[in-house]
């Protein structure tokens, strides 16, 4: 069974009808506002009821021996990709991922880039030295929809709560189900829910701090 040390752009096109700004605040900052505004009814109601979350996950999360960890990561022309797709072994308090100063990635594959890639992206993520932790509903995605693009200078931690979710990177696409973690480290992807119910998950987002 792997350890939680064992590891880790071609753009979408440009529309012609809407800017990249206007499609990644569709696609993430509505979904943000919808939370927001109530789209986890079940979870605002055990709040409100009982002051506490429900003691049961409102998606009905199986906890199986260990977790499934996928972590993403750039391949030698820049290409994001999956590094690692692992069950790791599970016990009282397991270790899914980490970094460190002097290896703000965690750690990954001989050949792979570890470089900061900036974003012309809308900022998503907090300031260095901070961290941001969400609440994301997605609605099914039409198909017509553009998908939003995009990366942040940051290692996010993505743990999905309920539905269908599926990871689009530059090389693959990866289905997601209840209680799969997703590791993104600073790499171009996109979001899409192609069932007819809400996807929901939480992520934190934690700025690279790269030492030199």
């Amino acid at each position: 069974m792997p350890t939680s040390d064992d590891v880790c752009t071609p753009q979408s096109p440009t529309s012609n009808r809407l800017d990249r700004r206007t499609v990644i605040e569709r696609s993430l900052g509505l979904a943000l506002a919808g939370s927001v505004l109530g789209a986890s009814t079940e979870l605002a109601a055990a709040i409100r009821g009982t002051g506490q979350p429900s003691a049961t996950p409102p998606s009905g999360i199986a906890l199986p021996q260990g977790m499934r960890r996928i972590v993403t990561g750039h391949d030698a022309e820049g290409k994001s990709y999956v590094v690692s797709d692992e069950r790791v072994a599970g016990g009282a308090f397991p270790n899914l991922f980490k970094t460190s100063g002097d290896a703000p990635f965690g750690r990954g594959p001989a050949g792979e880039l570890r470089e900061l890639r900036p974003t012309d992206s809308p900022r998503l993520e907090p300031e260095v030295g901070g961290a941001s932790f969400v609440f994301v509903t997605l609605p099914p995605t039409r198909p017509d929809a553009e998908l939003g693009w995009h990366r942040t200078e940051t290692v996010d931690i993505n743990v999905l709560l309920g539905g269908e979710l599926i990871l689009v990177l530059d090389k693959e696409e990866v289905t997601l189900h209840p209680g799969d973690a997703v590791i993104q480290r600073n790499t171009m992807h996109a979001w899409k829910n192609r069932t007819n119910a809400p996807v929901y998950w939480v992520a934190v987002l934690v700025p690279i701090r790269q030492r030199g």
